[in-house]
């Protein structure tokens, strides 16, 4: 078994033994994803899949593997050894008895992750008298948190890849364009550079300096082409083999006030201050939002990050799915360690005048945290 799988694994069953469970089970989810490494579609179209994907894992022992036929040709793709097809021909609910009972356990309690069919919990119900289920959709969050080796590959290049997408759509940023025709822009060009999907909507939010303040910054109506002395700010993602990116960046069109280019080189650097203070071990999740809080109120445009940050969430982990704990909030105190990746998000909002983003999905080391992104920060002004 390859060593990361092995620890995944390892972890889980750990946890299995600390809370009790016997059996967990993971429909075609990302835990699914994680624990198998097939590549299954889970982010959306989950109604024409099948009740057939799914792996059983024991507190002890290895897992079952069992699959829909139409998803038989990817069972060389798992390092799992017993994978079993549901033939078109069989019941589920009798593959499941034979495989509860070739398991061979006193099985009482059952932990479901997401995407398990409501009538495959049934058939283990019938094939499990007197089963006690539970929920298991979190059980590898400590493990998801911690990127292995592989993982950071995959993750550096999609990472790559968004950054290309971004070097592709600015040219397209003139007079005349609609945020609708950007955002249908950002994703032609990452499914045209080997995107397999956009991991979220894109967005391209335009704010004209000088109209109405409002509580909602992008009041610019989508189908309206982009005029002089506009902020720009995108909000992309995309996934690629398997793995997410989030980033972020804006850019002015037409001549820029000084309060705004001061307020985009004041972000940009908040960001970079804060990431050369992240390492293993140096600071806790919560902290993050301070440390770059007091940054930009030293630049004086701290009030503009609380305008459009009152929570004080400043982003998140990210892996298999584009969102994942823990948050960059006040209600996560997780230290930093070796191995996260997290996408940070600040942004600063002067209501009526610009909004702007700048967002980074950033390696944490042993002695310094690299931006896997690396767009050119020093554009703005269009």
């Amino acid at each position: 078994m390859d060593h990361d799988f092995q620890r995944r694994l390892i972890g889980l069953q750990e946890k299995m033994e600390e809370i009790d469970l016997d059996l967990v089970v993971y429909g075609s989810c990302q835990n699914f994803q994680y624990l198998t490494g097939l590549l299954i579609d889970w982010r959306h179209g989950i109604d024409l899949g099948s009740e057939a994907n799914n792996v059983f894992v024991p507190r002890k022992g290895d897992p079952i593997l069992t699959l829909s036929e139409e998803m038989s040709e990817k069972s060389p793709q798992t390092w799992i050894k017993d994978v079993r097809t549901l033939k078109k021909e069989e019941d589920y609910g009798d593959l499941i008895g034979k495989l509860i009972s070739d398991l061979d356990l006193k099985i009482r309690k059952i932990g479901l992750g997401d995407h398990v069919w409501g009538s495959t919990t049934a058939d283990i119900a019938r094939a499990v008298k007197g089963a006690d289920f539970h929920k298991a959709e979190s059980l590898m969050d400590h493990l998801r948190m911690i990127k292995d080796s592989g993982e950071i590959e995959k993750l550096r290049k999609v990472a790559k890849l968004t950054d290309q997408v971004m070097e592709a759509v600015v040219p397209e940023i003139k007079k005349g364009v609609t945020q609708l025709e950007l955002e249908l822009a950002v994703e032609f060009h990452g499914r045209q550079l080997g995107a397999s999907d956009i991991s979220f909507h894109p967005t391209a939010g335009f704010v004209k300096s000088g109209s109405d303040a409002s509580p909602n910054p992008f009041t610019y109506p989508k189908d309206k082409g982009l005029v002089s002395k506009t902020s720009i700010a995108f909000d992309i993602g995309f996934v690629m083999d398997g793995y997410c990116s989030d980033f972020g960046r804006s850019f002015y069109f037409g001549l820029a006030d000084a309060e705004v280019k001061k307020g985009y080189k004041a972000l940009q650097q908040a960001v970079l201050e804060t990431v050369d203070k992240m390492r293993d071990g140096s600071l806790r999740v919560c902290d993050l939002f301070p440390a770059l809080e007091k940054i930009l109120d030293r630049f004086g445009y701290g009030d503009y990050l609380r305008a459009r940050l009152p929570t004080r969430n400043l982003g998140h982990n990210i892996g298999v799915e584009v969102h994942e704990p823990p948050w960059l909030s006040p209600a996560y105190d997780e230290v930093l360690r070796k191995d996260m990746v997290m996408a940070l998000e600040p942004k600063i909002w002067h209501a009526g005048e610009y909004y702007l983003r700048v967002e980074d999905v950033v390696l944490v080391g042993s002695r310094n945290t690299e931006s896997l992104t690396s767009f050119d920060r020093e554009l703005f002004q269009l």
